[in-house]
């Protein structure tokens, strides 16, 4: 749909259901807005009245059903500012409640009613108008089939340039779309409550929309102190911002088995592994690294209350008293079973539009297992984790494992997040050990090994497995282990430093040897160099002697 038609639309103070109207309510145009008892009809009317009012416009409320009185202050109560807006002039309150004392003769004209308010909106220069509810408004005119004057209403509004917002009560059993109203308006949502597991949810629904596309699904909404909140989660479009800044874990030697800065800012990280496996530690402790630097963080916890968790982390050196009472952190904690699923994920997006945390954590997520199917919740996760992707926080999810697998998971999410970790605890030398490996991290040099950890006074310590033949040793095995390599070791170095002082003597009787052998021999050269000057001598007389006596007897 294009942005010629957008504009044509009008906000209705409500981020997602803005998004599933593809804009906002129809400009200029009757909205109606129908639902069974206690669906939240009124509140959504008085809501948008709310929206337009906080942005320096008017508006104009019909009520045919509470008094003025009572509307003003259901919207003091849900922090809308009833009062204020009334004593401003910029709000107007018509009461045109049904008299059923009185008897209603001849025939009914519904122009004196226009014409009040005309009046009312001309005088407050109101481009909104509501009226709460079409079905009491007719009873009060006495009509039995109100077809011309709904078509009448309908039209007037039309003609005025008006926006309005017509609540009608609807059987809780059915749509009724044959209904006039239906086809007469240009915008239908349909309001409805469902019963799981003996717990109430709301769902929007919208069944038609005049000249622009629309979500058509079921979306499911809650009544909180602020009005109406809607999961806004309706986008899944793989197109975030990337974000490249990198967040550390708070543990050096994790940041180093994730390529050695952290995880990405934004990214969705989960942390798997049994009960008693360290999963709310490692939270806390990278919870904990993010308020050192400053930054908001969000901590829901379905297993613990505030201050037992806060008691056990001073245990291990993490102590988290002054963020919760500068607000920096906010710890929401609640049993997953005191609502819907989805109500819960409605009262967290709440938190997070509030405090816009640089880190939300849902400890442990598993847990909402408790409230839907798991195909329920992966669906909604989905649209979860887009959302809190979208405005640029970091998620951190655990998830318990059920005991007898360090593998298995209920939720099968681990394909929508970034980063995951896999928490084990192995039985080694009767004592369980702890082990941690990163399974996956997107855009990151992530490490293959596994390592071993360990929860003190300090926090967590992370040591490296004995890596045998095979196989891993930890623990008090690893130490026994550890002290007979260091036995073999130093057995070894005896060992080698006799060998070491054995061909040491050896190379000295050589040497010795050599020094003998050498004197010997010199000794022995010089006498035999001497007897063979000596001989040299005497050959050389004989020589001489005989050619003395030649000479002699030639003469």
């Amino acid at each position: 749909m294009g942005d010629n038609m957008k504009n044509h639309k009008i906000s209705s103070g409500l981020k997602g259901l803005d998004t599933i109207l593809n804009g906002g309510y129809p400009a200029a145009s009757p909205t109606l807005i129908k639902g069974g008892p206690g669906t939240g009809k009124t509140v959504f009317s008085l809501g948008f009245a709310h929206a337009q009012l906080q942005q320096g416009g008017s508006a104009v409320i019909a009520t045919c059903d509470e008094s003025p009185e009572r509307l003003v202050g259901y919207m003091d109560k849900f922090g809308m500012q009833g009062s204020a807006h009334l004593a401003s002039g910029k709000l107007l309150i018509l009461d045109f409640r049904p008299n059923l004392d009185e008897t209603v003769v001849g025939e009914y004209d519904l122009s004196p009613i226009l014409l009040r308010i005309s009046y009312a909106i001309e005088k407050s220069n109101a481009e909104i108008l509501v009226i709460d509810s079409l079905q009491n408004l007719m009873m009060g005119l006495g009509v039995t089939e109100p077809r011309k004057e709904i078509l009448e209403l309908f039209d007037w509004v039309r003609e005025k340039g008006v926006t309005t917002l017509v609540t009608m009560s609807a059987a809780q059993d059915g749509l009724q779309p044959s209904l006039l109203e239906e086809y007469a308006v240009d915008c239908v949502i349909h309001l409805s409550q469902n019963l799981n597991n003996q717990l109430m949810t709301r769902y929007l629904r919208v069944l038609k929309m005049r000249g622009s596309a629309h979500g058509s699904n079921s979306y499911p909404f809650s009544l909180n102190h602020s009005g109406v909140s809607l999961l806004p989660i309706t986008a899944t479009r793989l197109d975030h911002r990337m974000m490249t800044d990198r967040v550390s874990t708070g543990i050096p030697r994790i940041d180093n088995m994730l390529g050695g800065e952290g995880y990405f800012k934004g990214a969705s990280l989960m942390i798997s592994g049994r009960s008693g496996s360290g999963k709310t530690i490692f939270a806390n402790t990278m919870a904990h690294q993010v308020l050192q630097q400053g930054a908001k963080a969000i901590y829901v916890t379905f297993e613990e209350s505030e201050s037992d968790m806060i008691r056990n982390l001073q245990s291990v050196g993490i102590d988290l008293t002054e963020y919760c009472d500068s607000g920096q952190l906010v710890i929401h904690s609640g049993r997953a079973i005191e609502m819907g699923l989805e109500d819960h994920l409605i009262t967290i997006i709440d938190l997070v539009d509030k405090t816009s945390p640089e880190l939300l954590v849902l400890d442990p997520v598993s847990a909402l297992i408790d409230m839907g199917s798991s195909q329920m919740v992966k669906m909604l996760m989905i649209r979860f984790i887009s959302y809190i992707r979208e405005l640029g926080s970091s998620l951190l999810l655990t998830e318990l494992l059920p005991d007898a697998s360090d593998d298995y998971s209920e939720l099968a999410i681990s394909s929508l997040v970034d980063t995951w970790f896999r928490l084990r605890q192995v039985e080694s030398n009767g004592e369980l050990n702890r082990l941690i490996n990163v399974v996956k991290s997107r855009g990151s040099k992530t490490s293959n090994q596994v390592k071993e950890f360990t929860i003190g006074e300090k926090g967590i310590v992370i040591e490296d497995p004995y890596i045998g033949e095979g196989n891993l040793v930890v623990g008090s095995a690893k130490m026994s282990r550890v002290k007979q390599d260091q036995e073999e070791a130093e057995r070894k170095r005896f060992e080698l430093e006799q060998v070491e002082q054995a061909l040491s003597r050896l190379q000295t009787a050589y040497e010795s040897k050599q020094r003998v052998l050498g004197a010997e021999f010199e000794s022995e050269k010089q006498e035999l160099m001497r007897r063979l000057d000596e001989l040299k001598r005497q050959a050389g007389q004989v020589t001489g002697l005989r050619a003395s006596m030649q000479e002699m007897r030639e003469e």
